[in-house]
């Protein structure tokens, strides 16, 4: 009887680990086929996209097989262990950074760029709007005290009749009296729903905007330091609609599933939108007459149609000057970054930094800083909007 239920017992064994070997196979299958549509870009439908941003995810489950094989079967640990391979080589880089900051160079123009999503600091809430809280006045302050000459702000609101809250008004007497706001006419309201802005120490000597839908939009000013021109281009893209804080704390299976629907679907429409908006953006590169500067929240991972886009277009600051991982959202699920700056090649890229110790906000700040004094006004090419 002994060895009777031993024979069954490995028999279960066996037939369990062939499963995982199969559903292992089926894995490499599917993160190979994930890293052929972000490479090479065939498709961009919603849902070429869905499987895209969940290249971090499949690397987790690949390293646990590569794990587990290794302590029963080493050699099958092979298959994950070069579809992991594969990735470092073709995406490594957009992944992770540890480039040391670069020293400016003699006769070198640095420009800071600063940027940041407020989460409407914190007024799109009645109390906090009509009374000035200690939370609102620490997100602004450091808002407005960070050492940096351009700003661009996200999910910029105001509150004129609270004088903490005026926060234009301030910002003009902190020094920034060049300033480019997608909503202007909502500055002195109430509930200044402003969305995108831009605030500069220097001259802009141009400037435009292009609303999305809602608050999303895109602001592009033309920043004159010295005898050098940029023109830097703040973004708001539609939002991912990643809202797993709603989906765990559901108590009951059917509210789970609820706000599952939910997030999908919010991610279905924001892959589609997005996709229309970062063309408009690309657009608005290539007919600037100056090298450009994209910062702003992008509401997209480095492993997506809107990243891959833009990074065809100008190369991508993290991974030319940033360290660690650069993660931007200070919420769950956290281990993503979808804040992002790019830049003309023509300027160098001297340090770039996520200020992840900064808590005020569901996004954490980043700051890219560049050498502008090889820009030079470049032709304009004739394009079609």
């Amino acid at each position: 009887m002994a060895v009777s239920a031993f024979r069954i017992g490995n028999l279960i064994f066996q037939f369990f680990r062939s499963v995982f070997w199969s559903l292992n196979i089926l894995l490499a299958l599917y993160t190979f086929f994930s890293y052929w549509l972000l490479y090479d870009l065939p498709t961009q439908h919603w849902s070429a996209g869905m499987i895209m941003i969940s290249i971090p995810i499949a690397w987790l489950f690949n390293l646990a097989c590569v794990i587990a094989w290794f302590f029963s079967r080493p050699w099958r640990s092979w298959l994950s262990g070069l579809v992991l391979l594969v990735g470092v080589i073709l995406f490594g880089e957009r992944t992770f950074s540890w480039e040391a900051p670069t020293a400016l160079p003699a006769g070198g123009v640095p420009l800071k760029v600063f940027s940041y999503n407020v989460q409407a600091f914190g007024l799109d809430n009645r109390l906090e709007r009509e009374h000035s809280t200690p939370r609102a006045r620490r997100l602004i302050n450091f808002a407005l005290r960070y050492d940096a000459p351009v700003k661009c702000f996200q999910e910029f609101y105001v509150s004129s009749p609270v004088p903490d809250y005026d926060i234009v008004d301030r910002f003009q007497r902190a020094g920034y009296s060049h300033s480019v706001l997608l909503n202007p006419a909502k500055a002195h309201e109430q509930l200044g729903q402003i969305g995108t802005a831009i605030f500069s120490v220097y001259p802009i000597i141009n400037s435009g905007r292009e609303p999305f839908s809602g608050n999303n939009g895109l602001l592009w000013a033309d920043i004159k330091v010295g005898n050098d021109t940029v023109r830097v281009i703040n973004v708001h893209l539609q939002s991912m609609g990643i809202r797993v804080g709603r989906v765990l704390k559901q108590q009951e299976m059917e509210g789970v599933k609820h706000e599952t629907r939910g997030v999908l679907s919010a991610l279905r429409n924001g892959f589609i939108e997005r996709k229309e908006q970062v063309q408009r953006v690309i657009w608005h590169i290539q007919q600037s007459d100056y090298p450009v500067i994209v910062t702003g929240d992008h509401n997209d991972t480095p492993y997506s149609v809107v990243y891959e886009e833009l990074r065809r277009t100008l190369p991508n600051t993290f991974e030319e000057a940033g360290r660690g991982f650069g993660f931007t959202y200070n919420r769950p699920p956290g281990f993503i970054r979808i804040d992002h700056q790019f830049h003309d090649p023509i300027l160098s890229a001297l340090n770039f930094e996520t200020i992840n110790y900064v808590k005020y906000s569901d996004h954490y700040p980043i700051v890219g800083t560049y050498d502008i004094s090889k820009s030079t006004r470049r032709p304009k090419p004739v394009l079609v909007p």
